[in-house]
């Protein structure tokens, strides 16, 4: 490569090191307490981190979800050292740790707001994680693919305090009910947190006392007011980017399925459509 040519190539990634390394971040959400070294307070929804600025976690399960100027997606959290590593250092430069995000295409398979009746359970859950927005979810199910009645019927299986636990679920002309209280409160004890890992979702037959796994997924609840908070934070954002509301909602709905899993399609859309209106008027 002859001199000249090297010296533009050099300079060109020299400018895009440097725009990447100048791209400031948004934060949205904050897990735990993360704490900016620079103002000694706990990071917020709203707060500006800039990439050499430098964060302390109270623990490894902390973590913070932000925007960066060019719109992406960031998760920005601390990578917990390999064992049997005593030094835990909880503080990190924000350019060392901010990870963007890349499950955009769960969203394009699973988020399907047209769909009248779920046909398939299995690519309804899916098998990471599936987030309910409130307390509960009806599920318009097709009854030729899973016919619900008192001898067939939908059940989760888990474990609670490691002991096992089988909810049947509700159903009311062929949709299925997912509720939070019903299985959050077990025989085997309260879950106390927002989400149920390993759940085993199975289609039961009473009579002859047979069962067909769909799928496994782990299942958590979300507080509709928590949410909303966090878009309404970032709605002006993409305002100020210029953006249409259609588009606006088509970033909110892929942010949630980034950070908060899979959901049901219907109840996504009605949620962002009402918001987003309400709030662009």
């Amino acid at each position: 490569m002859k001199p000249v040519v090297k010296l533009v190539v050099a300079m060109l990634l020299a400018i895009a090191i440097n725009g990447q390394a100048q791209e400031s971040f948004i934060v949205t959400r904050t897990n735990g307490k993360v704490t900016s070294d620079k103002t000694g307070t706990h990071l917020k929804a709203g707060d500006i981190l800039q990439p050499t600025d430098r964060i302390t976690f109270d623990s490894f399960d902390s973590y913070v979800i932000s925007i960066g100027q060019n719109m992406g997606r960031y998760m920005i959290k601390l990578h917990e050292p390999p064992a049997p590593e005593t030094i835990q250092q909880l503080s990190a430069l924000v350019q060392d740790i901010a990870v963007p995000t890349k499950r955009r295409s769960l969203m394009a398979e699973r988020y399907r707001p047209d769909e009248t009746m779920v046909s398939d359970l299995r690519t309804y859950f899916g098998n990471d994680k599936f987030t309910i927005i409130g307390e509960n979810v009806s599920v318009p199910i097709n009854p030729q693919a899973y016919p619900i009645d008192e001898n067939k019927f939908i059940v989760f299986y888990y474990r609670v305090n490691n002991n096992p636990v089988s909810k049947k679920l509700g159903y009311d002309s062929s949709s299925i009910l997912i509720e939070r209280d019903k299985l959050m409160n077990t025989s085997a004890g309260v879950i106390t947190q927002n989400e149920i890992p390993a759940v085993a979702v199975y289609l039961y037959e009473k009579n002859t006392k047979t069962s067909e796994e769909i799928t496994r997924f782990n299942l958590a609840f979300v507080d509709k007011e928590t949410v909303t908070n966090e878009f309404m934070t970032i709605i002006p954002i993409l305002v100020k980017q210029k953006m249409g509301k259609d588009d606006i909602k088509k970033y909110l709905i892929e942010y949630f399925y980034d950070f908060y899993g899979a959901t049901d399609s219907k109840s996504i859309k009605a949620f962002v459509d009402e918001l987003v209106d309400t709030a662009i008027s």
